[in-house]
């Protein structure tokens, strides 16, 4: 008997199917992939040839700038990728005229795909690895900040002082031979660049055979000064500004110079030696040196030499004055937009100085902080900041310079108000002697102040030093935020021994000892001198001298703001003598003068004695003015203008005793600052000359004496008193 077949339930042959067309996929997948990594495995073996094109199309499209690769090409993309080729020439960004960004021979370029895409965000390009045999690099920026460098179509940021942030940043470059050309019309500056050597080989503890010196600021240590290790050699030529730069520069190596920003801190410094030109300067660098690009860090010993400070700071942004030329040396070090120079030695002219210094770029202003000492500065030296001639000359007019042209002697040249605002300042002065430039005058001892640049003002408060036993107080200040600027003094000076300070009122025998003498010294010499009698005159004129300037102007050179000044000045002298030779010569009481020389000189105590003058408009008067003492009082009155540097002042002398041989003349100083002449008043003695010959006509030859003779004035009259001042005896 034949069975029946069950039929088969429903969807019981559909389960066939959907595995066998699962297998399917999976074996097609498994296909796929096979062939993905054979490709792969073949292209990155033959360094996937046929993405020439395409990756030089896709690169121009993602820079765009033209992109050739010529040559040899090999590709890696897994991995750390990277691309070989035999020349790589990347374009200018548009608007630049320039034959190309960067053209390298034999190059290898390595890169991050994450770089790539923050790249693509916005962010400076990274670079992780460039290495060619023969590199050149055209870097251009116009005015408006058009850039060669501006890959991917974007233009970089607002730029300010030295900011190079928008060029291409490289974990790691090495070329063989290298030229670059850096004309930047922001910076203001054009530099040819010429690169030889190689990367050097650094040893384990990273080429720093010194122990190593903290790097101001923080950051990695950087090594004590030395020889730069074999390695790359660049000759730099070209301008910085307006400074024209001529430099040989060694390094140890490129990486640590050109190291990404990210790891700026981190960056090994290399050694680096740089020495050349820069204008008429002359610099030698001899130090350690990372992340050039970013931070900038550098450390290391430096000698500068040049005309002129200010030519120096003008290209720096720094406000420094105008001297003669100078000589430096000591450590600069720069991080992160911070610059220390320390342990400065310099002579400026014959001045010696030293000091260290903080500078900021980083500010805004810029700001400059540090201290300033020296064992000696020549006010000459400083003296081409308000116009005078410098080069260690005296700013003191001296008997055989010859006159100016224009017949002036103030000091013309203009102030550069400008630069007073471009920075800020606070610097501590201490310097030992500060020199006048002249034998007259003894220089000023233990110069104290505090120096202070803030919005285009400049001042000099908290003056303080001492000399010929006393001290000068004060402070200054040139207000430079308009046109023309204003200047304002306050200066005091109490118990300074005249004839200490005032070397030139020595007699031709006290200028044989020693210079500097103590307070105590120039007390007992002015002791000895009021006590009177026969003894010899050390000094013409002695005391203790008593000064008060408060004085106010306005103008754009030393010469303006005298012009203008307004004001007042005192000066009183007290337990002072003066020579009797020279109080008779003022009169020209020929009869005891002629004493005096047959018995020898002798000084005289004096009374009183005391100036005081105002000052309008550029024109000083003598308010009153007075020298008295047991013999005679002498009287100045008159006018020196400082507009026109004319001169037209008085001295009169009255006895106190009889005189049968006086002319009594006046004596007058006239001409002009830079030619001053001194005569006698022509008028008073042509009258007693003619009286004199009325009476030898009339009377007898006896008789003409007789306005000659001068019986003397009253001794017990104060003259240094104001008239609500209550009389004073007189000390005989």
């Amino acid at each position: 008997m034949r069975s029946k077949r069950t039929p088969p339930g429903p969807g019981a042959g559909d389960s066939v199917g959907p595995r066998k067309t699962h297998r399917k996929a999976l074996w097609l997948a498994a296909g796929m992939l096979a062939v993905l990594v054979v490709g792969l495995a073949i292209g990155e073996a033959t360094g996937w040839p046929f993405l020439r094109g395409p990756l030089a199309r896709q690169a121009a499209a993602g820079a765009q700038v033209p992109v050739q690769m010529d040559g040899r090409f090999h590709l890696r993309l897994l991995g750390a990728p990277r691309l070989q080729l035999g020349r790589l020439t990347v374009g200018a960004a548009q608007g630049v005229a320039a034959p190309h960004l960067l053209q390298a021979d034999d190059a290898v370029l390595a890169w991050r795909w994450g770089d790539l895409w923050r790249w693509h965000q916005g962010e400076v390009l990274r670079v992780h690895a460039l290495s060619a045999r023969k590199l050149d690099l055209r870097l251009l920026r116009l005015a408006d900040g058009r850039a060669s460098w501006a890959l991917g179509g974007g233009q970089p940021r607002a730029m300010a002082g030295d900011d190079l942030s928008p060029l291409p940043r490289f974990g790691s470059l090495q070329v063989g031979a290298g030229h670059a050309v850096l004309d930047d019309a922001v910076l203001d500056t054009a530099l040819d660049i010429r690169l030889t050597g190689g990367e050097a080989t650094r040893p384990p503890n990273g080429g720093q055979d010194q122990p190593p010196a903290s790097a101001p600021g923080g950051g990695q240590p950087l090594a004590q000064a030395g020889a730069p290790a074999p390695g790359y050699r660049a000759s730099i030529t070209g301008r910085w500004q307006a400074l024209p730069l001529q430099l040989d520069l060694q390094a140890g190596g490129a990486l640590p110079l050109l190291q990404d920003d990210t790891a700026a801190h981190d960056a090994p410094a290399v050694r680096v030696r740089v020495e050349g030109t820069a204008g008429a300067a002359r610099l030698l660098f001899d130090g350690q040196a990372a992340a050039l690009l970013s931070a900038r860090r550098l450390d290391g010993a430096l000698r500068f030499g040049g005309p002129s400070l200010a030519a120096v700071g003008a290209p720096l942004g720094v406000t420094l004055p105008r001297t003669p030329a100078f000589q430096l040396t000591g450590r600069l070090a720069h991080d992160d937009g911070v610059w220390w120079l320390r342990g400065v030695q310099a002579t400026i002219g014959r001045s010696a100085l030293g000091g260290d210094f903080r500078f900021d770029t980083r500010a805004t202003p810029r700001r400059l902080t540090g201290n300033l000492n020296g064992s000696r500065l020549l006010l000459a030296d400083l003296g081409p900041a308000v116009g005078t001639p410098g080069e260690g000359r005296s700013a003191v007019p001296q008997p055989d310079s010859p006159p100016r042209a224009d017949g002036k002697l103030l000091p013309q040249r203009q102030f550069d108000l400008p630069s007073l605002r471009v920075m800020r300042a606070d610097v501590a002065v201490a310097i030992d002697a500060l020199d006048f430039g002249t034998a007259g005058l003894a220089p000023l001892q233990a110069v104290r102040g505090q120096v202070l640049l803030e919005g285009g003002v400049l001042q000099l408060q908290g003056l303080h030093a001492s000399v010929a036993g006393g001290e000068v107080t004060g402070r200054t200040q040139l207000d430079g935020r308009s046109a023309p600027a204003r200047w304002d003094v306050d200066l005091r000076a109490t118990g300074l021994d005249m004839a200490g300070w005032v070397r030139a009122m020595q007699t031709p025998a006290a200028t044989r000892k020693p210079a500097q003498r103590s307070k105590a010294a120039l007390q007992r010499e002015r002791q000895t001198a009021r006590a009177g009698g026969a003894q010899p005159v050390q000094s013409y004129l002695t005391g203790v001298l008593g000064a008060h300037a408060s004085l106010q102007g306005q103008g754009n050179s030393t010469a303006q703001i005298l012009a203008t000044l307004q004001g007042s000045m005192q000066l009183v002298l007290r337990d002072g003598t003066l020579s009797h030779l020279v109080t008779e010569a003022a009169g020209l009481d020929l009869a005891q003068a002629l004493g005096v020389l047959v018995r020898g000189d002798s000084p005289l105590p004096l009374r009183c004695a005391r100036m005081d003058l105002d000052v309008d408009n550029g024109v000083a008067t003598v308010r009153r003015g007075v020298l008295d003492n047991s013999d005679s009082t002498l009287r100045v009155d008159g006018q020196v203008n400082l507009r026109t540097e004319t001169l037209a002042l008085r001295a009169r002398s009255r006895p106190k005793d009889f005189s049968p041989l006086s002319l009594r003349a006046p004596v007058l100083v006239t001409g002009t600052l830079a030619d001053p002449q001194v005569g006698l008043d022509g008028r008073a003695l042509a009258g007693k000359a003619l009286a004199a010959a009325a009476l030898a006509v009339i009377a007898a030859p006896v008789a003409a004496l007789l306005p000659f003779i001068d019986p003397g004035q009253d001794a017990s009259v104060d003259p240094c008193a104001w008239p609500d001042e209550p009389p004073v005896p007189a000390k005989r």
